[in-house]
């Protein structure tokens, strides 16, 4: 995403290493009871089709899919007892072998979230960090699925590792994700600029972990994956429901009329950019900036056939994903 730090707007304070969070600093940070609260804002609520947030993204409207509630998982070699109207007719005439589809009833797949916790996120200039509207995110939509009495797990990562967790039809599994999670978040010690590898290896590990049927939901800065991530992506396309839910800052889609800023790549840089805020022609290009990197992007999760929704840092998570109906 949008790679500099305004230095006068929202800076996050680096920790040393080793070193805990503050009381003052653990405000930064997200906490766990603040992410279970999410489940009373959400009851009654329920996960959204990817057929459905295909159709909204793109600006068309379709009607619901009808069907027997079942998704396509894979083709096998037919075995006894198959149901025979599940054949599949081009796999059978090219192997020479009778194969059939095999589905997976929607009751019976799993949830994942993938959750970015990495510096690139330990920035936030109004209400909260984007790091913390990741899990907030990642928090409702897990309470979200626990509710429809779905098996929920997830991955998270930042800078360092990412921690897997299975999914299960468990509150403490959920709870364990949460809570994995915002330690991931406590060891950011600065903001830093966006590092594609962090997603990359995250998405070859959902490659060895997530079972065909799942529905995942991807959730952080997604407008600088590398080519190789999306090669890992087109592969869980053919097995699964992704969703992708960026999050950006509105500092990082405008800039503030506020005179001459500073702005650095990263914390450790020390050649400052310097823009004339006052300027209109700069305004502008800032903001073309952000435009060509998310339409670039959306183009990209699109011919992948997977629905990229923005989710700004400083609005309610909940009237969000309710405004792009992620949840119904």
């Amino acid at each position: 995403m949008w790679p500099f730090f305004p230095k006068k707007l929202a800076q996050a304070e680096a920790v040393k290493p080793h070193e805990q969070p503050t009381d003052s600093l653990s405000n930064l940070y997200s906490h766990l009871d603040e992410l279970v609260a999410f489940r009373f804002h959400v009851k009654q609520k329920k996960l959204a089709h990817q057929n459905q947030l295909m159709s909204s993204s793109s600006g068309s409207h379709h009607a619901l899919r009808k069907g027997r509630g079942m998704t396509f998982s894979e083709v096998r070699q037919y075995q006894a007892g198959d149901d025979i109207r599940h054949i599949d007719w081009r796999v059978t005439a090219r192997t020479q072998k009778p194969h059939t589809k095999v589905f997976i009833e929607e009751h019976e797949r799993p949830t994942i979230l993938v959750t970015e916790q990495t510096p690139a996120l330990f920035f936030g200039s109004q209400t909260r960090l984007k790091i913390n509207q990741a899990l907030n995110v990642t928090a409702i939509l897990s309470w979200v699925a626990l509710s429809q009495s779905e098996r929920v797990g997830g991955l998270s990562f930042n800078h360092q590792h990412h921690e897997w967790m299975a999914p299960k039809r468990s509150q403490a599994t959920l709870l364990a994700n949460l809570q994995k999670a915002i330690q991931l978040q406590t060891e950011i010690q600065r903001p830093e600029g966006v590092n594609p590898l962090f997603w990359q290896n995250s998405l070859k590990k959902l490659n060895q972990v997530a079972k065909p049927g799942s529905k995942i939901f991807l959730i952080g800065d997604l407008l600088q994956l590398s080519q190789t991530s999306r090669n890992y992506l087109q592969k869980l396309r053919r097995h699964n429901d992704i969703v992708a839910l960026h999050i950006v800052d509105p500092l990082e889609k405008s800039l503030p009329n506020l005179g001459w800023l500073s702005l650095s790549q990263s914390h450790y840089s020390d050649t400052p950019l310097t823009l004339d805020s006052f300027n209109p022609e700069t305004r502008e290009w800032y903001a073309q900036r952000y435009q060509t990197q998310w339409q670039q992007a959306f183009k990209q999760f699109t011919q992948l056939k997977i629905p990229l929704l923005e989710i700004t840092s400083h609005e309610n998570p909940v009237e969000q994903l309710n405004r792009y109906r992620v949840i119904v």
